[in-house]
């Protein structure tokens, strides 16, 4: 039995990629930014059910619009799924490996697929949480004065998009699908109205558990430095506990939405001279041809939010001052 084929959906660039795979080795061979990257981590992050490690940004840009217009309500909308399907060549001395993947009892095909999903846990619900917490942001600051010439301030999170950056982990879960050969074509596209069978848990093994049976994946990563950065230092372990408190009060600070404010306003700030002090360089980037005919032109821009300024490794230190000098 051997892992034949993949096929990867709206995972960052992989917005619908088939892979074949050889019996005994694969590499993946092509230029940069093309993708090897993203199909390796997208095994990694579906296999291993990763998902504290999940970034709004997995998801391929293609498929930010349908965010906005589930947002808006439009008919037949619906939040993005994110999947990796796996198929599996079996021969017969092991089909007792995937008896938890035979989609029906009389099957006689020669590949047995399983769907791995990342998916809203309730698209509806997500919806009804975001809305909730908008007005909520918006009430707290309808009695701030708006100085004059600007725009008045809306109160993050401002749409359904900003408040998936955060609370992606919630609001999305893994499930996994039963799928039949029968009902794919050669390019592993299903027929119209197919609905793969859930794994659920009532069944027997979890679909995890059933993945983790049938497949490992290890990752050995490239030395980019000569020298790992220092560890174990006194401050490093405080910043390290910090963070770790500033993310469990995080939902009282979004609270504060002055100190929010602040920080936007500076963003903006921040953002306007980045884009001064960059707008030759990428300009010039832009006339070479970079990234990409068919990828959006280059920008830079801060992130100055609670989360990232205590959370990132960079964001914030702790510093041990020495009399009254800061």
């Amino acid at each position: 039995m051997h892992l034949g084929k993949i096929k990867i959906r709206n995972f960052r660039r992989l917005a619908n990629v088939n892979i074949d795979l050889d019996r005994d080795i694969s590499i993946f061979v092509g230029a940069n930014n093309s993708g090897k990257t993203s199909v390796a981590h997208a095994i990694n992050f579906f296999v291993n059910a990763s998902r504290d490690r999940v970034s709004f940004h997995d998801i391929s840009a293609c498929r930010w619009k349908d965010i906005d217009a589930f947002e808006a309500e439009a008919g037949g909308a619906s939040l993005p799924v994110l999947s990796l399907d796996l198929w599996f060549v079996v021969e017969q001395a092991d089909l007792h490996r995937v008896l938890d993947l035979l989609p029906r009892l009389e099957w006689e095909g020669s590949q047995v697929g399983v769907r791995i999903a990342f998916a809203p846990r309730n698209e509806d619900d997500t919806l009804a949480r975001f809305n909730e917490r908008h007005q909520k942001a918006q009430d707290a600051v309808a009695d701030m004065e708006t100085p004059e010439g600007q725009e008045p301030y809306i109160a993050p999170p401002r749409s359904l998009r900003e408040f998936l950056e955060g609370e992606l982990g919630k609001e999305y879960e893994f499930k996994y699908f039963v799928l039949d050969e029968a009902q794919f074509d050669n390019d592993l596209e299903p027929k119209d109205d197919y609905e793969p069978q859930e794994l659920l848990r009532e069944q027997g093994r979890t679909g995890k558990e059933i993945i983790g049976s049938l497949l490992k994946v290890d990752f050995l990563h490239a030395q980019r430095h000569l020298s790992d950065s220092e560890g174990g230092s006194r401050a490093e372990e405080l910043s390290r506990h910090l963070s770790r408190y500033y993310q469990r009060n995080l939902q009282r600070h979004e609270e504060d939405q002055k100190a929010v404010r602040a920080l936007a306003e500076s963003e903006a700030q921040l953002n306007e001279h980045l884009r001064q002090v960059f707008a030759d360089t990428l300009e010039r980037l832009a006339q070479l041809g970079y990234p990409g005919l068919t990828n959006p032109r280059l920008m830079i821009k801060s992130a100055l939010n609670p989360a990232t300024v205590m959370n990132s490794q960079d964001g914030a230190h702790v510093h041990y001052a020495l009399n009254d000098e800061g």
